[in-house]
């Protein structure tokens, strides 16, 4: 069963993205991945209200971001936010290492966008989005029914998400 912030997330976002933004800029959100459970992540958000707003300045910047983009890509978004708004971005790509210098650019402007407030903790969650009509990427490995970022497998095996992972790899 789905439990009330992923629905209350999931329909507010439906509705927001009603509207495809395809046909005018290659540019598609296909899924949002929400990497803890209802109770925690009660605890650490303000509210769901605020993390819908910074999910949807979020597509707003990947929208102007790839206006343009010819190339098909499967992109998945990884967002790490700690208190006092601090973020941390990560990406797995279908055509591009994390490393590469557009995606540097991209992940600078992302980490600008102003994010939701949270407490007690860090919150995670992931966008998938599509560029210039690629296929979403396939998900439901056996490892993980997440984006695993390459940074995060390489950090230890049986960590928390994001608690130990976020103490090994992003620790101000």
């Amino acid at each position: 069963m789905t439990n009330r912030i992923t629905t209350l997330l999931i329909v507010a976002l439906s509705a927001a993205f009603a509207a495809s933004v395809r046909s005018e800029t290659h540019f598609e959100r296909d899924r949002v991945f929400l990497y803890q459970p209802d109770a925690d992540l009660r605890a650490r958000l303000e509210s769901v209200e605020d993390l819908t707003a910074y999910i949807k300045r979020l597509q707003a910047a990947g929208t102007s971001f790839f206006a343009s983009e010819q190339k098909p890509e499967s992109l998945d978004v990884i967002v790490g936010v700690k208190p006092g708004k601090r973020v941390k971005i990560w990406f797995i790509s279908s055509r591009r290492p994390s490393e590469d210098k557009e995606l540097g650019a991209l992940r600078k402007k992302l980490e600008a966008v102003r994010p939701c407030s949270v407490h007690a903790g860090a919150v995670v969650f992931a966008l998938n989005w599509t560029i210039a009509g690629a296929k979403p990427a396939a998900k439901g490995k056996a490892e993980s029914p997440f984006p695993i970022p390459k940074e995060w497998r390489n950090s230890g095996k049986n960590l928390s998400v994001p608690d130990g992972i976020f103490e090994r790899i992003w620790r101000d």
